[in-house]
């Protein structure tokens, strides 16, 4: 069984992989670009083999963006989830964080010029 910090380095992490991928599919990049930008995130999104399985096979079908949307929903699933073990919720643990490593974090799946 996981003890409290255990979960809650857990729930960080979905809660973070969530934020990264909901700024991703709010963009405009092109969606073959996913796993490219995804590259980009500290938190190795991109290096997750069941993530970047999932964006692959889907470029392969031409919905990638429909399997971002997918993942996405995912990790916020797994977030609540988390937090309602913790008896808490997102905000709180997104205001748990240091304002700047939150922004650090967000920013790196930020539109770039090109």
């Amino acid at each position: 069984m996981l003890n409290e910090e255990d979960v809650t380095q857990r729930a960080i992490y979905c809660y973070l992989a969530f934020r990264q991928m909901a700024i991703l599919y709010s963009s405009d990049e092109a969606p073959s670009r996913y796993l490219e930008i995804l590259g980009r995130s500290s938190l190795d999104l991109a290096g997750d083999p069941f993530i970047r399985e999932t964006l692959e096979e889907a470029l392969l079908e031409e919905r990638v963006e429909e399997a971002l949307h997918h993942l996405m929903i995912m990790y916020e699933g797994l977030a609540l989830a988390l937090c309602e073990v913790l008896e808490t919720d997102m905000e709180t643990i997104g205001e748990s964080l240091p304002p700047s490593y939150l922004e650090e974090i967000l920013a790196e799946m930020a539109p770039r010029p090109s």
